[in-house]
């Protein structure tokens, strides 16, 4: 039985859970040729929504559409290593007539893709190294969307990446690319909320104003209660409306973790038992459990200044005035200065993020299960 609870992969229309109203401004603010920057917190369901958006049919039927996440690069470089493969991947399906029109474009990496002599099948080979020049590939993939035989939308996620590379002028480079495009449009994406509205909110920025702003937040939570239920119940199952709301709560309605916690209820509990909030509490256990090692293995690698502030932090839930003198005696922490760069450091590696409520900031550990290993632990 296919367990509707998807926690990777592409989510089938039938168990996506709503969204309409994001899905609809994409595809409207897309069709009337805007850029979009859409944030979220990590693991809301940013990426689902995009993938979601590309399988309407107002888009699939009429749109190429790329998507790419470049959280793993660090270089110009890598990020033109990403960005061709990805149109590749998704042109080689096309045939041949469309893959050939952009191999007859990247003059740069001619020797590096195409096709393989022996077999006549495609083949991409590009490594790092094969790019010598990535100013000009990058005007050289630019130029293929721009005259692609159909306009494209291409994703790029955790776009704030760009930010960290060594090259300067990044931003400017691809900005002064975009900006005279027609035929496609971007959508830049990440969960690094506040970098990435500084740089297309910041008048000093070269993609100030240049984008349609969205922020992804969690789906309402009578509406994800309702689905949950449901979804069970088609597959003849008892989820209790108070087992829905416990997981809803648990998380504060963040997808990936509400979505995760049922669908270990659904995969591990045996179709014949009711799944009430017991079974809930039971599976959240198990699972904190299994990441027991994972978690550890993390908190090892910090320092203790780092780990007892994540520590304060995990604890407080959302955490305001962290570098106050009322916070620093609460938990028992050195002082404002050290939790100040403990911080700056868990916020780089990620195990922190923050939002900004007026002036002022609200920490949060990124991973919510891990929040809740720490509580339990410490």
């Amino acid at each position: 039985m296919e367990n509707p609870f998807y926690i990777s992969g592409l989510i089938p229309e039938e168990f996506f859970c709503d969204r309409d109203y994001e899905t609809q401004w994409l595809v409207r603010t897309l069709q009337n040729k805007a850029n979009v920057l859409l944030t979220s917190p990590r693991r809301m369901g940013k990426t689902q929504l995009i993938k979601h958006t590309y399988a309407q049919p107002s888009i699939k039927d009429i749109y190429y559409t790329f998507y790419v996440d470049i959280y793993p690069t660090t270089s110009i470089n890598e990020l033109v290593l990403f960005l061709s493969k990805e149109i590749y991947n998704v042109l080689v399906p096309k045939g041949k007539a469309v893959l050939d029109r952009f191999l007859s474009t990247i003059h740069s990496l001619s020797g590096s893709f195409g096709y393989n002599p022996i077999t006549g099948f495609p083949s991409f080979d590009v490594k790092m190294g094969d790019i010598h020049s990535p100013q000009l590939t990058l005007e050289e993939i630019f130029n293929y969307l721009e005259h692609a035989d159909k306009p494209c939308i291409f994703a790029i996620d955790e776009f704030q990446q760009i930010s960290h590379y060594p090259e300067k002028n990044v931003e400017a480079l691809l900005r002064s690319y975009i900006q005279g495009m027609n035929n496609c449009r971007f959508i830049y994406a990440g969960s690094n909320r506040h970098v990435l509205e500084n740089m297309f909110n910041s008048a000093a920025k070269p993609f100030y104003n240049s984008a349609e702003q969205f922020y992804l937040d969690c789906i309402p939570k009578d509406i994800y209660t309702g689905f949950a239920i449901e979804q069970f119940r088609n597959s003849q199952r008892v989820l209790t409306p108070d087992a829905a709301n416990l997981a809803y709560d648990l998380f504060e309605g963040h997808t990936y973790y509400v979505h995760n916690l049922l669908h270990n209820a659904f995969a591990y509990i045996d179709s014949n038992i009711t799944v009430d909030k017991d079974e809930i509490n039971r599976i959240l256990d198990n699972t904190l459990q299994e990441k027991e090692h994972s978690f550890s293995s993390t908190l090892s690698q910090l320092n203790y200044q780092q780990k007892e502030t994540l520590v304060a932090i995990a604890k407080e839930g959302n955490a305001t005035g962290v570098t106050s003198v009322a916070f620093v005696k609460k938990h028992s922490l050195k002082s404002p200065s050290s939790v100040q760069y403990a911080i700056s450091t868990l916020l780089e590696s990620q195990l922190l993020t923050y939002e900004n409520r007026g002036r002022i900031k609200i920490y949060r550990l990124a991973d919510r299960f891990l929040e809740k290993w720490i509580c339990r632990t410490y």
